[in-house]
C-alpha cells in the first residue's frame, strides 16, 4: 500500500510544483495579478500537503506527533485501516486540486497566446499600411523618370522568362509534417508538446497532433483535456461545424471531467456561430441545469450568449 501511495505522491509533486510554477511565471501583467497570487497560493498549499503525505508515506520506525506511515494494518511503523481511508480521501482530493490549478494555468496560456497573435496581427496590418503609403509615394516620385526612360531590352528579356518554381512550398510543408508529430516520450511529454503548439498560434499542427494524442491515449487522464484544445483549434479557425462535432463528442465522451462544461459552453457558441439557434438556447439550459456549480467565468460566458440569443 504504501508504495502504490508512494507513486501516486511522486507523481503529484513531479506534475504540481515545476509545471504550475512555469506556468504562474508566463502568466503575467496587471489584469492577471490577483489571480496569480490566489493560484501562487494553491500551488504552495498543494505542495505542502504533497510533502507532508510523502513524508508520512515513507516514514518508518518511530514518528513525530501528527506523523504517521502507511502500512498494511496498525502497529509500529505501519497505520490503522481506518487511516488508510483517509489518506485515500485526501490523496484524490489534491489529485483533483492538481487537474483544476492545471486547467486553469492552460486556460490563462491560450488566452496570451491569443492576446500575442491578436496583438502580431495587429502590428503586421500597421507595417503593411505604412508600405502601401512608402510604396504609393515612391510610385509617384518615380513615374516622370519612368515615362521618360524606357526599360532596357535585357530587362525585358528577364522579364518574359519565366521564373523557376522554388522548393520552399514542399520544404514548407514537410515541416509542417513533422512539427505535428508527436514526439517521443511519456503521454505528459507528448500532450506538453501539442499544448505548446495550440499555444503558439501553429492551430494546423496542433490540431494534428492533438488528434493524434487522443487517437493514442483513449484512456489517459489528459485525453479529455486534448479533446478539448482539438475542438478549439477548429474555433479558432472559424470551422464551426468541425467544432461542434469535437465539443459534443468531448461532452459524451468525457461527461465527468474537468472540460465537460467548457465543452457544453463552446458547444451553444459554434452551434450559435452556424445559425442553430434553437439548439444553442437548448445546450445553454442543459448547462445550467448539469453544472450548477460551474466556474465563474463560464457561468458568465453562458448569461451573455443567453442574453445574446435571447433564449427563453
Amino acid at each position: 500500500m504504501g508504495a502504490r501511495y508512494g507513486r501516486r505522491l511522486g507523481g503529484l509533486a513531479a506534475l504540481a510544483v515545476p509545471g504550475l510554477a512555469l506556468g504562474l511565471m508566463l502568466w503575467t501583467g496587471p489584469a492577471a495579478a490577483q489571480a496569480d497570487i490566489n493560484l501562487q497560493n494553491r500551488l504552495n498549499r498543494l505542495e505542502t500537503d504533497v510533502q507532508t503525505l510523502n513524508r508520512q508515506v515513507y516514514r518508518g520506525g518511530g514518528s513525530p506527533a501528527g506523523s504517521v506511515a502507511l502500512g498494511n494494518g496498525g502497529g509500529a511503523g505501519g497505520v490503522p485501516s481506518s487511516l488508510a481511508a483517509d489518506f485515500e480521501v485526501r490523496l484524490s482530493r489534491l489529485e483533483s486540486e492538481l487537474q483544476t490549478l492545471t486547467g486553469k494555468y492552460e486556460e490563462a496560456t491560450f488566452g496570451i497566446s491569443q492576446a500575442r497573435e491578436r496583438l502580431d496581427k495587429l502590428s503586421s496590418d500597421l507595417e503593411y499600411r505604412l508600405s502601401e503609403i512608402e510604396s504609393k509615394l515612391n510610385a509617384e516620385a518615380a513615374a516622370p523618370a519612368a515615362a521618360a526612360a524606357p526599360p532596357p531590352k535585357a530587362q525585358n528579356q528577364a522579364a518574359a522568362t519565366p521564373a523557376k518554381p522554388a522548393p520552399a512550398a514542399s520544404q514548407a510543408q514537410q515541416q509542417a509534417t513533422a512539427a505535428a508529430q508527436l514526439p517521443s516520450g511519456s503521454a505528459q511529454d507528448q500532450y506538453n508538446y501539442a499544448f505548446g503548439l495550440l499555444r503558439a498560434a501553429d492551430y494546423a499542427n496542433a490540431e494534428a497532433a492533438l488528434g493524434q494524442f487522443v487517437k493514442n491515449h483513449p484512456d489517459n487522464q489528459l485525453t479529455g483535456n486534448a479533446q478539448y484544445w482539438l475542438a478549439e483549434t477548429y474555433y479558432v479557425r472559424g470551422k464551426y461545424k468541425e467544432a461542434a462535432v469535437a465539443f459534443a463528442e468531448g461532452y459524451h465522451k468525457y461527461p465527468k471531467g474537468s472540460k465537460a462544461a467548457d465543452n457544453l459552453l463552446k458547444l451553444s457558441m459554434a452551434l450559435s456561430q452556424l445559425n442553430q439557434k434553437a439548439d444553442a438556447c437548448t445546450t445553454l439550459k442543459q448547462l445550467g441545469s448539469e453544472f450548477p456549480d460551474a466556474s465563474l467565468p463560464i457561468k458568465r460566458r453562458a448569461d451573455q450568449e443567453r442574453g445574446r440569443l435571447a433564449c427563453s
